[in-house]
């Protein structure tokens, strides 16, 4: 099933805390250790756990998310995508443009940050990679992988299954006078994601989770905002990320869906580089989907 480009920013947030994580250590702060990622074989789809009394269940929430950007039909033509953005962190008098392309779950991205330099990632198969002027080149395993490849996925909400073994509605909130309620997505290896949807209009509007860097952890929170529609389907034009250290606003420029996309772009450069590995399982297999341990 192909996916909308609802999710397309979450390249920018695991990149963002890859800048604003390395800040941290440079000025000294302390980091926490990234956890290992311990991710097992998937036992196939998991029914949503049930929600607390009164509250309406995950899979409901969700299904009117998707219906709220515009269905399943729609979501399901889109076969590649091509976005351009802006990012501007004001605090730190910092700014950037993106590049994201993608199709059929892998993608490229690039992003070059005055100051910084550039910053990219990719995804080919089972192949997740990352190059910063910070670590370096590097193939992805454990945590970090994981979080790529779910955020590849582009919207959740339509496809969750696939990369989390639950879903549960934790809590409904009031937010500058809507009501919002909070879905938490869990995966095989422990990690959690929270999804929150406008309880009306069923869109999403912002999400939270742990990112996991080689700094460590680092709690992320994005807002959606100014969701225009694009050939049938809704998209949040703005975003603002909360990283702690810092708050980002992305602005997207330029959207295109289903264009002719260069795949050869999505493979992980030649040069050699050790590989930075977490555990000792295979973490995702060709379909992107949770991989089988390795022998030892």
């Amino acid at each position: 099933m192909m996916r909308s480009p609802m999710r397309s920013s979450s390249k920018f947030v695991l990149a963002f805390a890859l800048v604003f994580g390395a800040a941290c250590k440079d000025a000294g702060d302390p980091a926490e250790p990234v956890a290992d990622a311990k991710v097992r074989e998937q036992a196939g789809d998991a029914a949503p756990a049930e929600p607390e009394s009164g509250l309406p269940t995950a899979e409901t929430v969700l299904e009117k998310a998707v219906e709220a950007v515009g269905g399943r039909a729609k979501l399901d033509a889109v076969e590649s995508f091509y976005y351009a953005g802006e990012i501007s962190v004001l605090a730190q008098n910092i700014a950037g443009e993106i590049e994201i392309w993608w199709k059929g779950g892998d993608f490229y991205t690039e992003q070059q940050m005055v100051g910084i330099g550039k910053i990219r990632a990719g995804k080919s198969g089972s192949t997740i990679w990352s190059d910063d002027p910070i670590n370096g080149l590097r193939r992805l395993e454990g945590a970090e992988a994981e979080q790529h490849t779910w955020a590849s996925s582009l919207m959740l909400a339509a496809d969750w299954k696939r990369y989390f073994e639950s879903a549960e509605t934790i809590e409904e909130r009031q937010v500058e006078g809507s009501t919002v309620y909070d879905v938490k997505l869990t995966s095989s290896s422990g990690a959690e994601v929270v999804l929150t949807f406008d309880a009306d209009s069923g869109l999403q509007v912002a999400q939270k989770y742990e990112q996991a860097t080689p700094m460590g952890k680092m709690p992320v929170s994005v807002t959606m905002e100014d969701y225009r529609e694009i050939d049938g389907i809704k998209v949040a034009f703005r975003q603002v990320t909360d990283a702690s250290l810092a708050k980002a606003t992305q602005t997207i420029t330029k959207l295109e869906l289903n264009p002719t996309v260069d795949t050869s772009r999505f493979a992980m450069p030649s040069t050699e580089h050790d590989t930075v590995k977490k555990d000792t399982l295979m973490p995702f297999d060709a379909d992107g989907k949770p991989g089988k341990p390795v022998p030892e």
